[in-house]
Parts: C-alpha cells; sequence; structure tokens
C-alpha cells in the first residue's frame, strides 16, 4: 500500500504507484494506476485534449502524483 497526499490535502492509502488529479469545474477528481504507462496515457489524453474536450469537461488543471516516500 503507498501513500498519496491528494491536491485536496487529504491522505489516502491505494494499492497502486502513481495517481493523476483531474480539476474539472472547481472539483478534483482522482484516477490510480498501478503502471507509469497507465498514468502516461492519462496524462497524454489531458495534454493533448482539443478546446473542445476541454470546454465539455470544464478541464482546468491536472497533475501525476507520486506516492510519499516514509523515511
Amino acid at each position: 500500500m503507498n501513500t498519496f497526499i491528494l491536491p485536496t490535502g487529504r491522505q489516502v492509502q491505494k494499492d497502486a504507484s502513481f495517481c493523476v488529479a483531474t480539476k474539472c469545474n472547481g472539483r478534483w477528481s482522482t484516477k490510480f494506476f498501478k503502471s507509469r504507462k497507465g498514468a502516461d496515457n492519462e496524462l497524454s489524453f489531458l495534454r493533448n485534449a482539443g478546446k473542445n474536450v476541454v470546454a465539455y469537461y470544464g478541464i482546468e488543471d491536472y497533475r501525476l502524483i507520486k506516492p510519499e516516500q516514509l523515511s
């Protein structure tokens, strides 16, 4: 289990390696991925989204979140 700190400040534990957080219409949503490739595919979709897609979903921001390294 890995610990992620989401953009809202909430701390969650998930059996995943990466998280992509997307802010749409003022609200954050998250998707968790076990592989870097899955997270990269989601980021690629968000980066390459056209104006119509951005307007339809109301995409404001997106981030790749890596698990916290506890020492």
